[in-house]
């Protein structure tokens, strides 16, 4: 068997920090590319094409959403009403901006269909290998 296929990573969950935060912490999922591809590949649609007269096949954009969604994001803690107002625009009048989010899908759905900071901060994560590493340096560095 390959040594490199030894190595890989099939899922490893870390806890991340929101950067310029107050102690908003997302935990995050590693996707490696196959498992980017079969969210892909769950989230086609077969179209006619009246043109070409072919099937063509097309992304559904909120079903890979919901199922990246799903995958990647698997918790948070720290998000206050303060901080979502930062990540997007929502009605703060009245609210106790310490209040803490709560966790759920659906939540970190809106956030990635709403908040392009948030989006972003996901997919930097999802690209930055040493995101993932970070613990086992960390324990080299204690050493």
């Amino acid at each position: 068997m390959s040594m490199i296929k030894n190595l890989m990573i099939n899922e490893k969950v870390v806890e991340v920090e929101f950067p310029d935060s107050d102690n908003f912490f997302v935990s995050l999922t590693y996707l490696n590319r196959e498992k980017l591809t079969k969210i892909r590949n769950r989230s086609l649609t077969i179209k006619f094409n009246k043109r070409s007269r072919q099937r063509e096949e097309e992304v559904d954009n909120e079903k890979f959403l919901e199922e990246y969604a799903r995958e990647v994001v698997r918790g948070w803690r720290g998000l206050t009403i303060r901080e979502l107002a930062r990540l997007m625009p929502i009605e703060t009048s009245g609210a106790n901006l310490d209040q803490e989010v709560p966790y759920s899908e659906e939540d970190a759905l809106e956030l990635l269909r709403n908040s392009t900071i948030f989006d972003q901060f996901i997919t930097d994560c999802q690209n930055d290998f040493e995101v993932f590493e970070k613990e086992k340096t960390d324990s080299q560095v204690k050493n």
